[in-house]
Order: C-alpha cells, then structure tokens, then sequence
C-alpha cells in the first residue's frame, strides 16, 4: 500500500515536472501564462499609474464631474477607437487635471514673460488673464485631440472602405455569406473599418440581431459612405434581395465617389499653393534674382 502511494507521488511531480518543461519551451503557453498575468503587470506607467489616477479624479462623488454626460462622452471616444486606452471617467479626468495644470503654468509664466520682454500690464490684470486662458485650453485640448482622431480615423475608413468592400462582394459571389465574408475579410486587414466589423460580429455573436448591430456600427462610426452601405445592406436583408448586386451596385458607387474626391482635391490644390508661393517661395526667389543686381547697383552708387 505504501510503495502504491509513492508511486502515485513519483508519478504526479513527474507530470508536474514535464508541464513545466513543457512551459518553458513553449511560446504559446508562455503568451497564455503572460495574457493571464493581472493588466496592472502587462501595461505600460500609463496604464498601470496614468489611467487610475485620472479615473479616481473623475469619481462618481466628484462635483466637477458630476455635470458632464459620461455617456456623450463615451460616445466620442467610441468613435476615436478609445485613443491611448481611454475609458470615459479618464478622459473627464484628464480634462480636470488640464484644466487647473495649463492654468497654473500660464499663471506662472506671467512673471517670466515680464522679466525677460518688459511689464506693459500690471500683475493684477495680466495674471487673471493668463489664469483663465490656461483654464480654457486645458479644458477645450483634450476635446480638440480627440476630435483630430475621429477626423484622421474617419478619414482612414473612409479611404479603404471601397476596397475591403470590393473584396466581400467578391467572397460573397464566390459562395460565402455575407457576415462570412466580412469576417474573413477583416482577419486579413489591419484597420480601423476591420474592428468595427470583428466588433460588429462579436456582438452578433453575444445575441445581438445582425440588423442592430450593423446599425450600430453605422452609428458609431458616423462615416456617410458607410451609412449608407449599411442602409443598403440593410434594406436587401429585410426585403429578401440578392445580397451579391447590392454589394456590386454600391461598391461601383463607392469606387466613383471616391474618384470624386480625389479630383475635388485635385482642383483645391492650386488654391492651397498660393499662401506658400506669395509668403515664402517668390521672396526666396526674389533675393536670388534682384539680390546680385541690387548689391551692384549700391556699390556703383557708392562711388
């Protein structure tokens, strides 16, 4: 009986002792152990130091949080893609910290400024001046950075939404459904218009209707051109049409809207040139040309 249990014991830290081996060896149980280490291990100091700070300013008992919609908040960052991994109570938070920060920093440039330029205005005027531009700017910087990587993100969809789309009409005629497709399509991409789909499709997965979450997606994009696919789409689900001709009809459409940009772009280019050319290539040019004639024409007048 007892040379069984020891057995038993031999046999269990044999196995232990080849999981491990097994561990070290392999990278995919390395990434997994690693993937289920707690976030504060894995992130980086803004993750781990940055994020909870600010979201413990932005707390729920906090008053000068407590008049800002968390919701419309959440909605913008949605449409940025949540930039740096930010959650709606840290965005609030930064903005507070901003807020008083850039103010105080202005504050305390005021004397600087005076020492090295001159005092033209009194402290009393100046300071409470440059304290409240430093409270609009640190507020109103984080909305207008967040505002460029909607634009940017919008933007990047916008581009290479005719292509992803070209190549789900092309699946779809092949043979494969129309949510197949855009899964297999947006494994293969990189891109912001790829995880909105993967997203899409994970919420269908999770039991949402196909019809809702593409609605969705539409809405949290807030893309035209993809607005109206997804209506499209949409529509030709509801009323039993052949999704393959929708999908060809509107790829031809987006492949020649986006033509028109381009060439709208095009036109507007000559008028972009004009500020560069007056401010800053005609005076170089004018200095390399007029420059030698002028020197001349003031050393023959010296003599």
């Amino acid at each position: 009986m007892l040379n069984r249990s020891q057995a038993r014991v031999k046999t269990m830290a044999q196995g232990d002792s080849r999981k491990v081996r097994l561990n070290e060896e392999d990278p995919l149980a390395r990434l997994t152990q690693d993937a289920r280490r707690p976030r504060q291990q894995q992130g980086s100091f803004f993750t781990r130091v940055a994020l909870p700070f600010l979201e413990k300013i932005a707390a729920p008992g906090n008053m000068l949080a407590r008049n800002i919609n968390r919701d419309e908040v959440r909605m913008r960052l949605m449409r940025a893609g949540f930039p740096a991994g930010l959650t709606a109570a840290a965005f609030i938070g930064l903005q507070i910290f901003l807020t008083f920060s850039v103010s105080l920093l202005f504050l305390l440039w005021v004397p600087i400024l005076e020492s090295v330029f001159g005092s033209y205005l009194p402290f009393w005027f100046s300071g409470p001046v440059a304290a409240v531009l430093g409270l609009i700017y640190g507020y109103k910087a984080p909305e207008i950075w967040v505002n460029m990587v909607t634009r940017r993100r919008q933007q990047e969809i916008q581009s290479v939404l005719p292509d992803m789309i070209d190549l789900i009409t092309v699946s779809v005629e092949a043979g494969l459904s129309l949510y197949g497709a855009i899964q297999r399509i947006s494994a293969r991409f990189d891109n912001p218009l790829s995880e909105e789909f993967e997203r899409a499709l994970q919420e269908v997965r999770l039991g949402r209707s196909n019809i809702e979450s593409m609605r969705d997606l539409a809405r949290r994009v807030d893309v035209p051109d993809l607005s109206s696919l997804i209506s499209a789409i949409v529509q030709a689900d509801m009323l039993g049409l052949a999704i393959a001709n929708v999908l060809r009809v509107q790829s031809e459409r987006l492949r020649e809207k986006r033509s028109q940009r381009a060439r709208e772009a095009a036109q507007k280019a000559p008028i972009k040139m004009v500020i560069p050319l007056v401010f800053f290539i005609f005076p170089a040019l004018f200095i390399v040309i007029l420059g030698p004639a002028l020197l001349k024409i003031a050393a023959t007048s010296a003599f």
